[in-house]
């Protein structure tokens, strides 16, 4: 019934023994089947006072899809090569769709993101880092693809943690919202792939390889010209 838009965002289902009759089924299997739908963030139960369909149910796919990205064997290339077919496909849309307002605040976004990145405050670098992606997967307008987008930033968070944020790869997203202010859908596409693939050299440099994983443990200042070097052998 949520599945075919009967009961919407916000509304407030059937008490639990008018529900289990509806359907046809027991009490003790309606309320496993409550817990299940909760704990995916379908419906929110609150203690006398009912059980509400939540804001966003349609967000189990991208719940459902981030924990299986979560998994210890899963390929941190096959990671990268889904973000750069899902995120280029949104910036060739978001060329299209975007508005003057949305650019602005990207544009703001990745002007602080120079600042955080001078300042040398990774913390806030990888904050707005977040925001610039999400700021562009909103520009496409298309939810199912931002659910996918967004069902790969838990398992991208593990990947790029430790990874620093550098001038180097500053330019590549600035180069990608000049792409996207042009509104020209195939250089916005380009420049973002551009973006993912880079990024994913500096993972392989840094954190992929045994090597890799020995220099930095040894030498954490290393992962900046690790990234740097990286950055230019790209441009």
């Amino acid at each position: 019934m949520i599945q075919e838009g009967i009961w919407r965002p916000g509304d407030t289902l059937p008490s639990q023994r008018q529900l289990a009759k509806e359907l046809g089924v027991g009490i003790s299997s309606l309320r496993e089947a409550l817990q299940s739908l909760q704990a995916l963030g379908v419906i929110e139960m609150h203690h006398g006072e009912g059980t509400f369909v939540s804001d966003n149910p349609h967000r189990i796919i991208e719940r459902v899809l981030g924990l299986a990205f979560l998994s210890e064997t899963l390929d941190w290339q096959a990671l990268f090569d889904a973000r750069t077919v899902i995120e280029g496909g949104l910036a060739r849309f978001a060329a299209k769709r975007t508005t003057d307002d949305q650019i602005e605040t990207l544009t703001a976004t990745v002007s602080q993101l120079k600042l955080a990145i001078q300042q040398g405050d990774q913390k806030h670098a990888d904050e707005l880092d977040v925001a610039f992606h999400h700021l562009i997967a909103e520009m496409a307008n298309n939810p199912i693809l931002m659910q996918l987008r967004n069902s790969l930033d838990p398992a991208l968070e593990r990947l790029l943690r430790n990874i620093p944020h550098t001038l180097e790869g500053w330019k590549l997203h600035a180069n990608v919202v000049d792409a996207l202010r042009a509104r020209d859908p195939a250089r916005s596409e380009e420049a973002f792939r551009r973006l993912i693939e880079t990024t994913a050299a500096w993972y392989r440099d840094y954190c992929a390889t045994p090597a890799s994983q020995t220099a930095r443990a040894q030498d954490p200042s290393s992962a900046q010209v690790l990234s740097a070097t990286s950055a230019l052998e790209h441009n």
